[in-house]
């Protein structure tokens, strides 16, 4: 007798929850950025991808271009450290105050430690501006535009 359902697949099949291998769970904040960084990487096409790719090639131009590999590492965890601490200074901005039961909001001591982290790398780094060389054309097509 047929009522309707596959007796083998209620069997079988899980009750409720997202697929498996779905990243439904993870909504955002700033474990959910730790994670993408960390683990499989961000989609290439949100902007949050674009963005981190922008400050990346700007402290890659601010170097004069073409790092080594150890300067490229430093690079990236600087754009990483970067975005904790901006995501950090969106958290505390949003709080009423900064002080909770007498004392500093924990989240303040963990930005002090990711700012002096990310000062610590731009000073490895020991970024400085690079003047490019200029060829007559060039000097001479930007009179024009201006």
């Amino acid at each position: 007798m047929d009522n309707g359902v596959n007796a083998v697949s209620t069997k079988t099949r899980k009750a409720g929850g997202p697929p498996k291998g779905s990243r439904n769970h993870w909504v955002h904040g700033l474990y959910y950025y730790k994670d993408l960084l960390n683990g499989d990487g961000i989609d290439q096409r949100s902007s949050l991808f674009r963005a981190l790719r922008l400050k990346e090639n700007e402290l890659i131009a601010s170097l004069g271009g073409d790092p080594s590999p150890q300067e490229r590492v430093l690079i990236s965890d600087s754009v990483k450290v970067m975005l904790y601490v901006s995501s950090c200074d969106n958290y505390l901005m949003g709080l009423k105050s900064l002080i909770r039961k007498s004392r500093p909001h924990p989240v303040l001591a963990i930005r002090t430690q990711l700012s002096a982290h990310l000062r610590e790398n731009l000073k490895t780094l020991g970024l400085k501006r690079v003047s490019r060389q200029l060829s007559l054309d060039e000097i001479l097509s930007e009179d024009d535009t201006k």
